[in-house]
């Protein structure tokens, strides 16, 4: 997974920097609560599709709804991704919030999964249906983790982001079964070499796909 910024798959410092300062602001909220309803979840995946679509077929980024409902109107990081056949499509994310509300975070996201994960090629409007979009909502903010206590993780509840520089690389939770590979994974992302001075971070994220509801 890998956090967007434009057309590059490098996320820079100072737009790290920024999202830091928007979630510092008006802090990323820890709550739950509104994720564990199933009505929810279809209404954020929906959304996701139907911006994921847009930008697909057309090039177009949909506007949010309005007026925004509590759920859409809050704070939130996110990352959106599609599988296809069982194996990774594309995904783009941030670890904080960057835009005004969760539905503009939630469009800017599918959109640049949709468009610019340049580890992949394009999506083509023909095979949209036979993607499966995942929702990934970051809860709380990242913390900071050693190597050693990385072993210690739950794969199947936690990510992990790796810095390296001023590049993330993230897996999600569910997207292995062992730490090791969280971390293997996470270096690999970040551009990491042997030799390089990394810095690790707890994510908590709660993750819903379509195929939930079909």
């Amino acid at each position: 997974m890998l956090l967007k910024q434009g057309f590059k798959t490098a996320v820079p410092r100072i737009l790290l920097f920024f999202c830091i300062a928007l979630a510092t602001a008006s802090p990323c909220c820890a709550d739950t609560s509104d994720f564990n309803d199933p009505a929810s979840q279809k209404a954020i995946l929906t959304l996701a599709r139907r911006a994921y679509d847009a930008y697909a077929r057309s090039r177009i980024v949909i506007a949010p709804p309005s007026p925004l409902s509590v759920l859409f109107s809050q704070r939130r990081a996110v990352f959106v991704s599609a599988m296809r056949s069982g194996a990774p499509r594309t995904c783009m994310g941030t670890l904080y919030p960057c835009q005004p509300s969760f539905a503009e975070e939630i469009i800017q996201n599918a959109v640049a999964s949709a468009g610019r994960d340049r580890r992949f090629s394009p999506v083509k409007p023909d095979e949209l249906n036979q993607l499966n979009l995942i929702v990934s909502i970051i809860v709380g903010s990242p913390k900071p983790i050693s190597e050693q206590a990385v072993q210690s993780l739950d794969p199947s509840r936690a990510g992990l982001a790796v810095l390296n520089g001023d590049r993330f690389g993230v897996v999600l939770s569910g997207e292995t079964d062992t730490p090791s590979n969280m971390l293997k994974w996470g270096r690999i992302r970040a551009g990491a070499s042997n030799g390089s001075t990394i810095r690790l971070f707890e994510v908590n994220d709660i993750r819903f796909m379509e195929s939930q509801f079909k």
